[in-house]
C-alpha cells in the first residue's frame, strides 16, 4: 500500500510532466500539419512574397517573418489584418483559416 507522501509525489511528477508537455504540443501542432503548411506556402507566395521575400527570405528592408516567435501570434494577426506602415491591411482579403495556414507555414520555418 502506498503512503500519502508516495501518492503525492507521483501526482506532482505527473502534473510537472503535463505542465511541460502540453504547451510544447500546442506550440507545434499547426506548424507540423503538412496540409496547413502547404496551403500557407501557397498563400504566402500569392500575397506576401513580393515584399517579404521568396521562401520567407527577407531582403532586410522588411521584417524577416522567420524571426516571429510562437507568442507573437496575436501581433501577427493584428498587423496582417490592419496593416502597418507600408504594409496594406489584409483583413478583408484573408480569413481566419488562411491566417492559420500562413502562421503554420511561418512557424514551420521559424529560426
Amino acid at each position: 500500500m502506498k503512503t500519502t507522501s508516495e501518492g503525492g509525489a507521483m501526482w506532482i511528477l505527473r502534473m510537472t510532466f503535463a505542465a511541460f508537455a502540453l504547451p510544447a504540443s500546442l506550440g507545434t501542432s499547426s506548424a507540423q500539419d503538412p496540409a496547413a503548411v502547404e496551403a500557407g506556402e501557397a498563400l504566402y507566395a500569392e500575397h506576401c512574397a513580393e515584399c517579404h521575400g521568396e521562401n520567407l527570405r527577407s531582403s532586410g528592408s522588411v521584417p524577416d517573418l522567420r524571426d516571429l516567435k510562437q507568442d507573437q501570434r496575436a501581433q501577427f494577426d493584428q498587423i496582417v489584418g490592419d496593416g502597418k506602415g507600408q504594409m496594406p491591411a489584409w483583413g478583408g482579403v484573408l480569413n481566419e483559416p488562411e491566417l492559420n495556414q500562413l502562421w503554420a507555414y511561418i512557424r514551420a520555418h521559424a529560426r
